[in-house]
């Protein structure tokens, strides 16, 4: 297998072992945009692990989906799904994961990243449903590049699109309202 089809990264915690990102993706199909604002939030992600220098490296390699061993258990990270995020002052959040990348740092290995979306509650119930509303954000209000280490646990998180009359044949990309589904449970 060549290294664009299955590539190890270096990992940014000792708890995590053997990451592997899998199936390259064109950054022009992630519809992430990479900016200034892109490079100062990988920036200060690299801080966070105790590097406090300059990106001489600007390119990025994305990818579709990731897997790791965290403990003893296998881990499988996709683009699209929802995960659970601990942020310090707010605690317990939940993020979409819209990308998946490595990016090369100055002292020559690649590390992984997840760049995700928010989701933030809206505070109030469906009427119907009673399951809590939240709000998809799309800006750059919150950081959106994490090391894939910040998901010590996977643990999936449902939500399903709050669907309106424009969602016809496809859900209506201007509604950014989705139902956190607490009926879901994993069987034992």
């Amino acid at each position: 297998m060549d290294d664009e089809e299955l590539l190890e990264v270096c990992s940014q915690s000792s708890q995590f072992r053997n990451i592997m990102l899998r199936k390259p993706i064109s950054g022009r199909n992630t519809n992430i945009v990479i900016d200034t604002t892109f490079q100062i939030d990988l920036s200060l992600v690299y801080e966070s692990f105790g590097y406090h220098t300059s990106m001489i490296n600007k390119t990025f390699s994305f990818y579709k989906y990731a897997s790791y061993i965290s403990g003893e258990a296998q881990h499988h990270l996709n683009i699209d799904d929802v995960v659970t995020i601990q942020v310090a002052n707010y605690g317990e959040s939940y993020a979409v994961i819209k990308g998946i990348f490595k990016h090369k740092s100055n002292d020559g290995y690649f590390y992984p990243f997840i760049y995700v979306n928010w989701f933030e509650d809206a505070n109030k119930n469906h009427d119907k449903l009673d399951c809590p509303i939240f709000v998809l954000r799309r800006d750059d209000f919150y950081r959106n590049i994490f090391p894939l280490t910040v998901i010590d646990k996977v643990r999936k998180v449902h939500f399903v699109h709050d669907c309106n009359a424009r969602c016809k044949d496809s859900h209506d990309s201007e509604n950014k309202h989705y139902l956190k589904n607490d009926f879901f449970f994993e069987a034992i």
